[in-house]
């Protein structure tokens, strides 16, 4: 009996004992760690929420990828926008741009370029005046109607030119003289045709300083290439028809000469600037002879009848483009235009009612020659209807 009751006391004494250990190691740490488990999950929580929100809400960032450091008046230029992330702005977007000051657009759609991380898109601007004004800019993502940050505009100055008497009023990174001809006017003056390719050039603002009469015949005007036809009546005096344009590359004025060399074959120069060149023509005949001679010389050699058939089609082409001109009824008051292009200009008005040689047809354009030996354009409304 005894035994038995020290044994009890020893268990009820080790139980006492034992308790504030079990209470230390199992429910201490239990109150500490607790509370900072729970807020570390709740912030984790909130914190995956806003990333989630910034991840699916198709938002674009927009940001200057570059902007202009020294402009002049007159000069187009470039500003490019880079857009992320590339999966949204690659995308349809709609600009808005307001607030600008000094500049116009001179391209309302963007020029587009995807890179590995972002989208640039580069509009054009034309300066107007000294003291400009980038736009404000703001983009959307159609797709998800989602609005980009304003992308504020900076102000700076435009440099004005002080240019030559010589200066033709255009700015460009290359302005190339790729045609011209030269006819006999009148008895005191010329008439100068001519055909130029530009870059980066607003092609429009072009005029001569010292042309008695001058202007466009067509022009394109693009940023990546502009083209146009121009003529100028100038002094017969003259030697060269010289100007000068400012060359943005260089950064300096560069003088262009197209020497005056009169052609006999008077007002034809606007038909060898013309797309339709006679030129063309003359090299399609000589082409098909040329042709047409070499499947005869196989024939004969080879003794072979598809050599001889091959040989009817150019044939035929060259007899067709030989054949004598027909004649066409010209109204009188009939106006005859330098090139076949409409609201061009006008160099000559027929007299009086007359048959004329055709030598080309273009649209409803007839290019005739004239009886004093000039050639031009008549329009299709004044041609006689008999």
């Amino acid at each position: 009996m005894k035994k038995l009751i020290l044994i009890l006391s020893s268990l009820l004494v080790g139980l006492l004992w034992a308790e504030p250990s079990v209470l230390t190691d199992t429910a201490a740490p239990q109150e500490t760690q607790a509370p900072q488990s729970s807020d570390t999950t709740e912030q984790n929580g909130i914190d995956t929420l806003f990333s989630n929100a910034t991840k699916n809400n198709g938002a674009v960032v927009l940001e200057h990828s570059n902007t202009p450091s020294h402009l002049y008046i007159g000069e187009i230029f470039p500003l490019t926008l880079k857009l992320t992330p590339t999966d949204v702005a690659s995308g349809n977007i709609e600009y808005t741009l307001q607030g600008e000051e000094g500049i116009r657009i001179f391209s309302q759609t963007p020029v587009r370029s995807v890179k590995g991380d972002a989208v640039y898109d580069t509009f054009y601007f034309l300066v107007q005046s000294n003291t400009i004004r980038l736009p404000d800019i703001t983009a959307t993502a159609t797709s998800t109607g989602a609005l980009s940050n304003v992308l504020a505009g900076i102000s700076f100055n435009a440099s004005p030119l002080n240019p030559p008497s010589t200066y033709a009023n255009v700015l460009a990174d290359s302005f190339k003289v790729i045609d011209y001809k030269t006819t006999a006017y009148n008895q005191e003056s010329n008439i100068v045709v001519f055909t130029v390719k530009a870059t980066r050039c607003n092609i429009a603002t072009f005029s001569l300083v010292n042309a008695i009469k001058q202007g466009f015949e067509s022009k394109l005007p693009n940023v990546a290439e502009s083209t146009m036809t121009y003529y100028a009546i100038i002094p017969n005096s003259e030697q060269t028809l010289d100007f000068t344009i400012f060359n943005l590359k260089k950064n300096r004025y560069e003088s262009i000469s197209i020497p005056i060399i009169v052609d006999d074959d008077a007002v034809s120069t606007q038909s060898d600037l013309s797309p339709t060149d006679a030129r063309h023509t003359e090299l399609k005949v000589g082409a098909a002879a040329i042709f047409g001679v070499i499947c005869i010389s196989l024939f004969y050699w080879r003794r072979s009848k598809w050599y001889l058939y091959a040989s009817v089609l150019p044939l035929f082409y060259v007899i067709f483009a030989l054949l004598p001109n027909s004649n066409v009824c010209v109204k009188k008051g009939a106006s005859v235009y330098l090139l076949p292009i409409k609201h061009g200009t006008i160099f000559e008005t027929t007299t009086e009612e007359e048959k004329l040689e055709v030598e080309n047809t273009v649209g409803d354009f007839t290019k005739i020659h004239l009886g004093n030996n000039k050639v031009g354009w008549v329009h299709a409304r004044d041609l006689c209807s008999n």
